[in-house]
């Protein structure tokens, strides 16, 4: 079965001006040469700390950005540099709900009209029959069809999130981008925010593209894992597997960071040392070697550091700073040659 998305070597940098003609001082390689896909209905989880490059990745995919390199194929078709009016069409196959429910829905809408937009500007269907399909909506993500008829800023967060799914689904797309949907939500609100996501992938054979920094989170609700770290993707397999058996030592002290809920339980986290280092003009070889001082840091200048295949279906960047001689030695590489 053809993959509904398939990321290839994508990059995505931005250029650093400054000075009286603002020339070009630098570049912030927000996203760096990342590849993954995602399976009908499938939910890959993108993980990773701020500013890694995570919620540049889904804008590239719904193409709010122009990617600097790679391709992007939608369902076998690419969608890399098509124009927005060649994009149209396509448009109906992935949609995007954001992080801020408050910031992303137009305050002098009323919700009927916000999720009835999508359809209105591709023409879909008569006047009465968006409307009609707004009321299944509605009622798909647990609203009732008196809340068409209210603004935004009278609902509570959780219900404005409904209303944002309920908008990604009104062309009933194949792919949805869910960039931290639940991120800004109560922990309560969050439990049936993510459950409803789940009855409607179940229902409507969604696939999900989950971005987020909360890997308690990302666990109930993805099927693969993809770990990133300053632009790359450093560890790629399945839930289970990347949650049971870490191979690199970012995504460990990601997992040793997650909150356990036996406060009687104490448990020593170890910190990561160091700082992360600038995405402006990042030097070669490690970047994770670099935040902590690794004595193997030298080793790994002009080494290629894409993940590779460790086990079946688990993939990690075959980094001597970030995995064991151990894991190098399995994958073949000997840092003494």
């Amino acid at each position: 079965m053809q993959d509904i998305l398939q990321v290839s070597r994508l990059s995505m940098h931005f250029p650093v001006r400054g000075g009286v003609f603002a020339r070009q001082k630098g570049v912030v390689k927000a996203v760096d040469d990342v590849s993954f896909s995602i399976a009908p209905g499938e939910t890959l989880g993108l993980v990773g700390e701020s500013g890694c490059g995570k919620s540049t990745i889904g804008r590239c995919i719904v193409r709010l950005l122009e990617p600097t390199a790679g391709k992007i194929r939608l369902a076998g078709k690419d969608i890399t540099h098509r124009s927005q009016w060649s994009m149209r069409p396509l448009r109906r196959m992935v949609q995007m709900v954001f992080q801020d429910p408050a910031g992303s829905l137009d305050p002098r809408m009323t919700v009927r009209h916000i999720v009835a937009e999508p359809l209105h500007v591709l023409g879909m269907g008569t006047r009465a029959e968006r409307m009609q399909r707004v009321n299944e909506l509605l009622d798909m993500v647990g609203l009732p069809k008196a809340a068409g008829d209210k603004f935004p800023h009278e609902f509570s967060g959780g219900q404005r999130q409904r209303i944002g799914i309920a908008r990604a689904l009104a062309q009933k797309p194949q792919l949805i981008v869910l960039d931290e949907p639940v991120s800004a939500l109560d922990v309560s609100v969050q439990s049936q925010v993510l459950n409803l996501l789940l009855d409607l992938q179940a229902e409507l054979s969604l696939s999900y593209l989950f971005i987020s920094h909360d890997l308690s989170v990302v666990r109930h609700i993805s099927d693969r894992v993809a770990v990133m770290y300053m632009g790359k993707i450093v560890e790629m397999g399945s839930a289970d597997s990347i949650y049971a058996n870490p191979h690199h030592a970012y995504t460990k002290a990601l997992l040793s960071a997650i909150p356990k809920p036996d406060p009687t339980q104490r448990v020593h986290t170890p910190v990561l040392p160091g700082d992360v280092p600038s995405p402006i003009n990042p030097p070669p070889g490690s970047a994770f070697g670099r935040r902590i001082n690794h004595p193997y840091l030298e080793a790994t200048l002009g080494m290629d550091l894409t993940p590779v295949e460790i086990e079946p279906g688990h993939w990690v960047a075959p980094d001597p700073c970030a995995i064991s001689l151990a894991d190098l030695s399995k994958l073949g590489i000997d840092i003494y040659q």
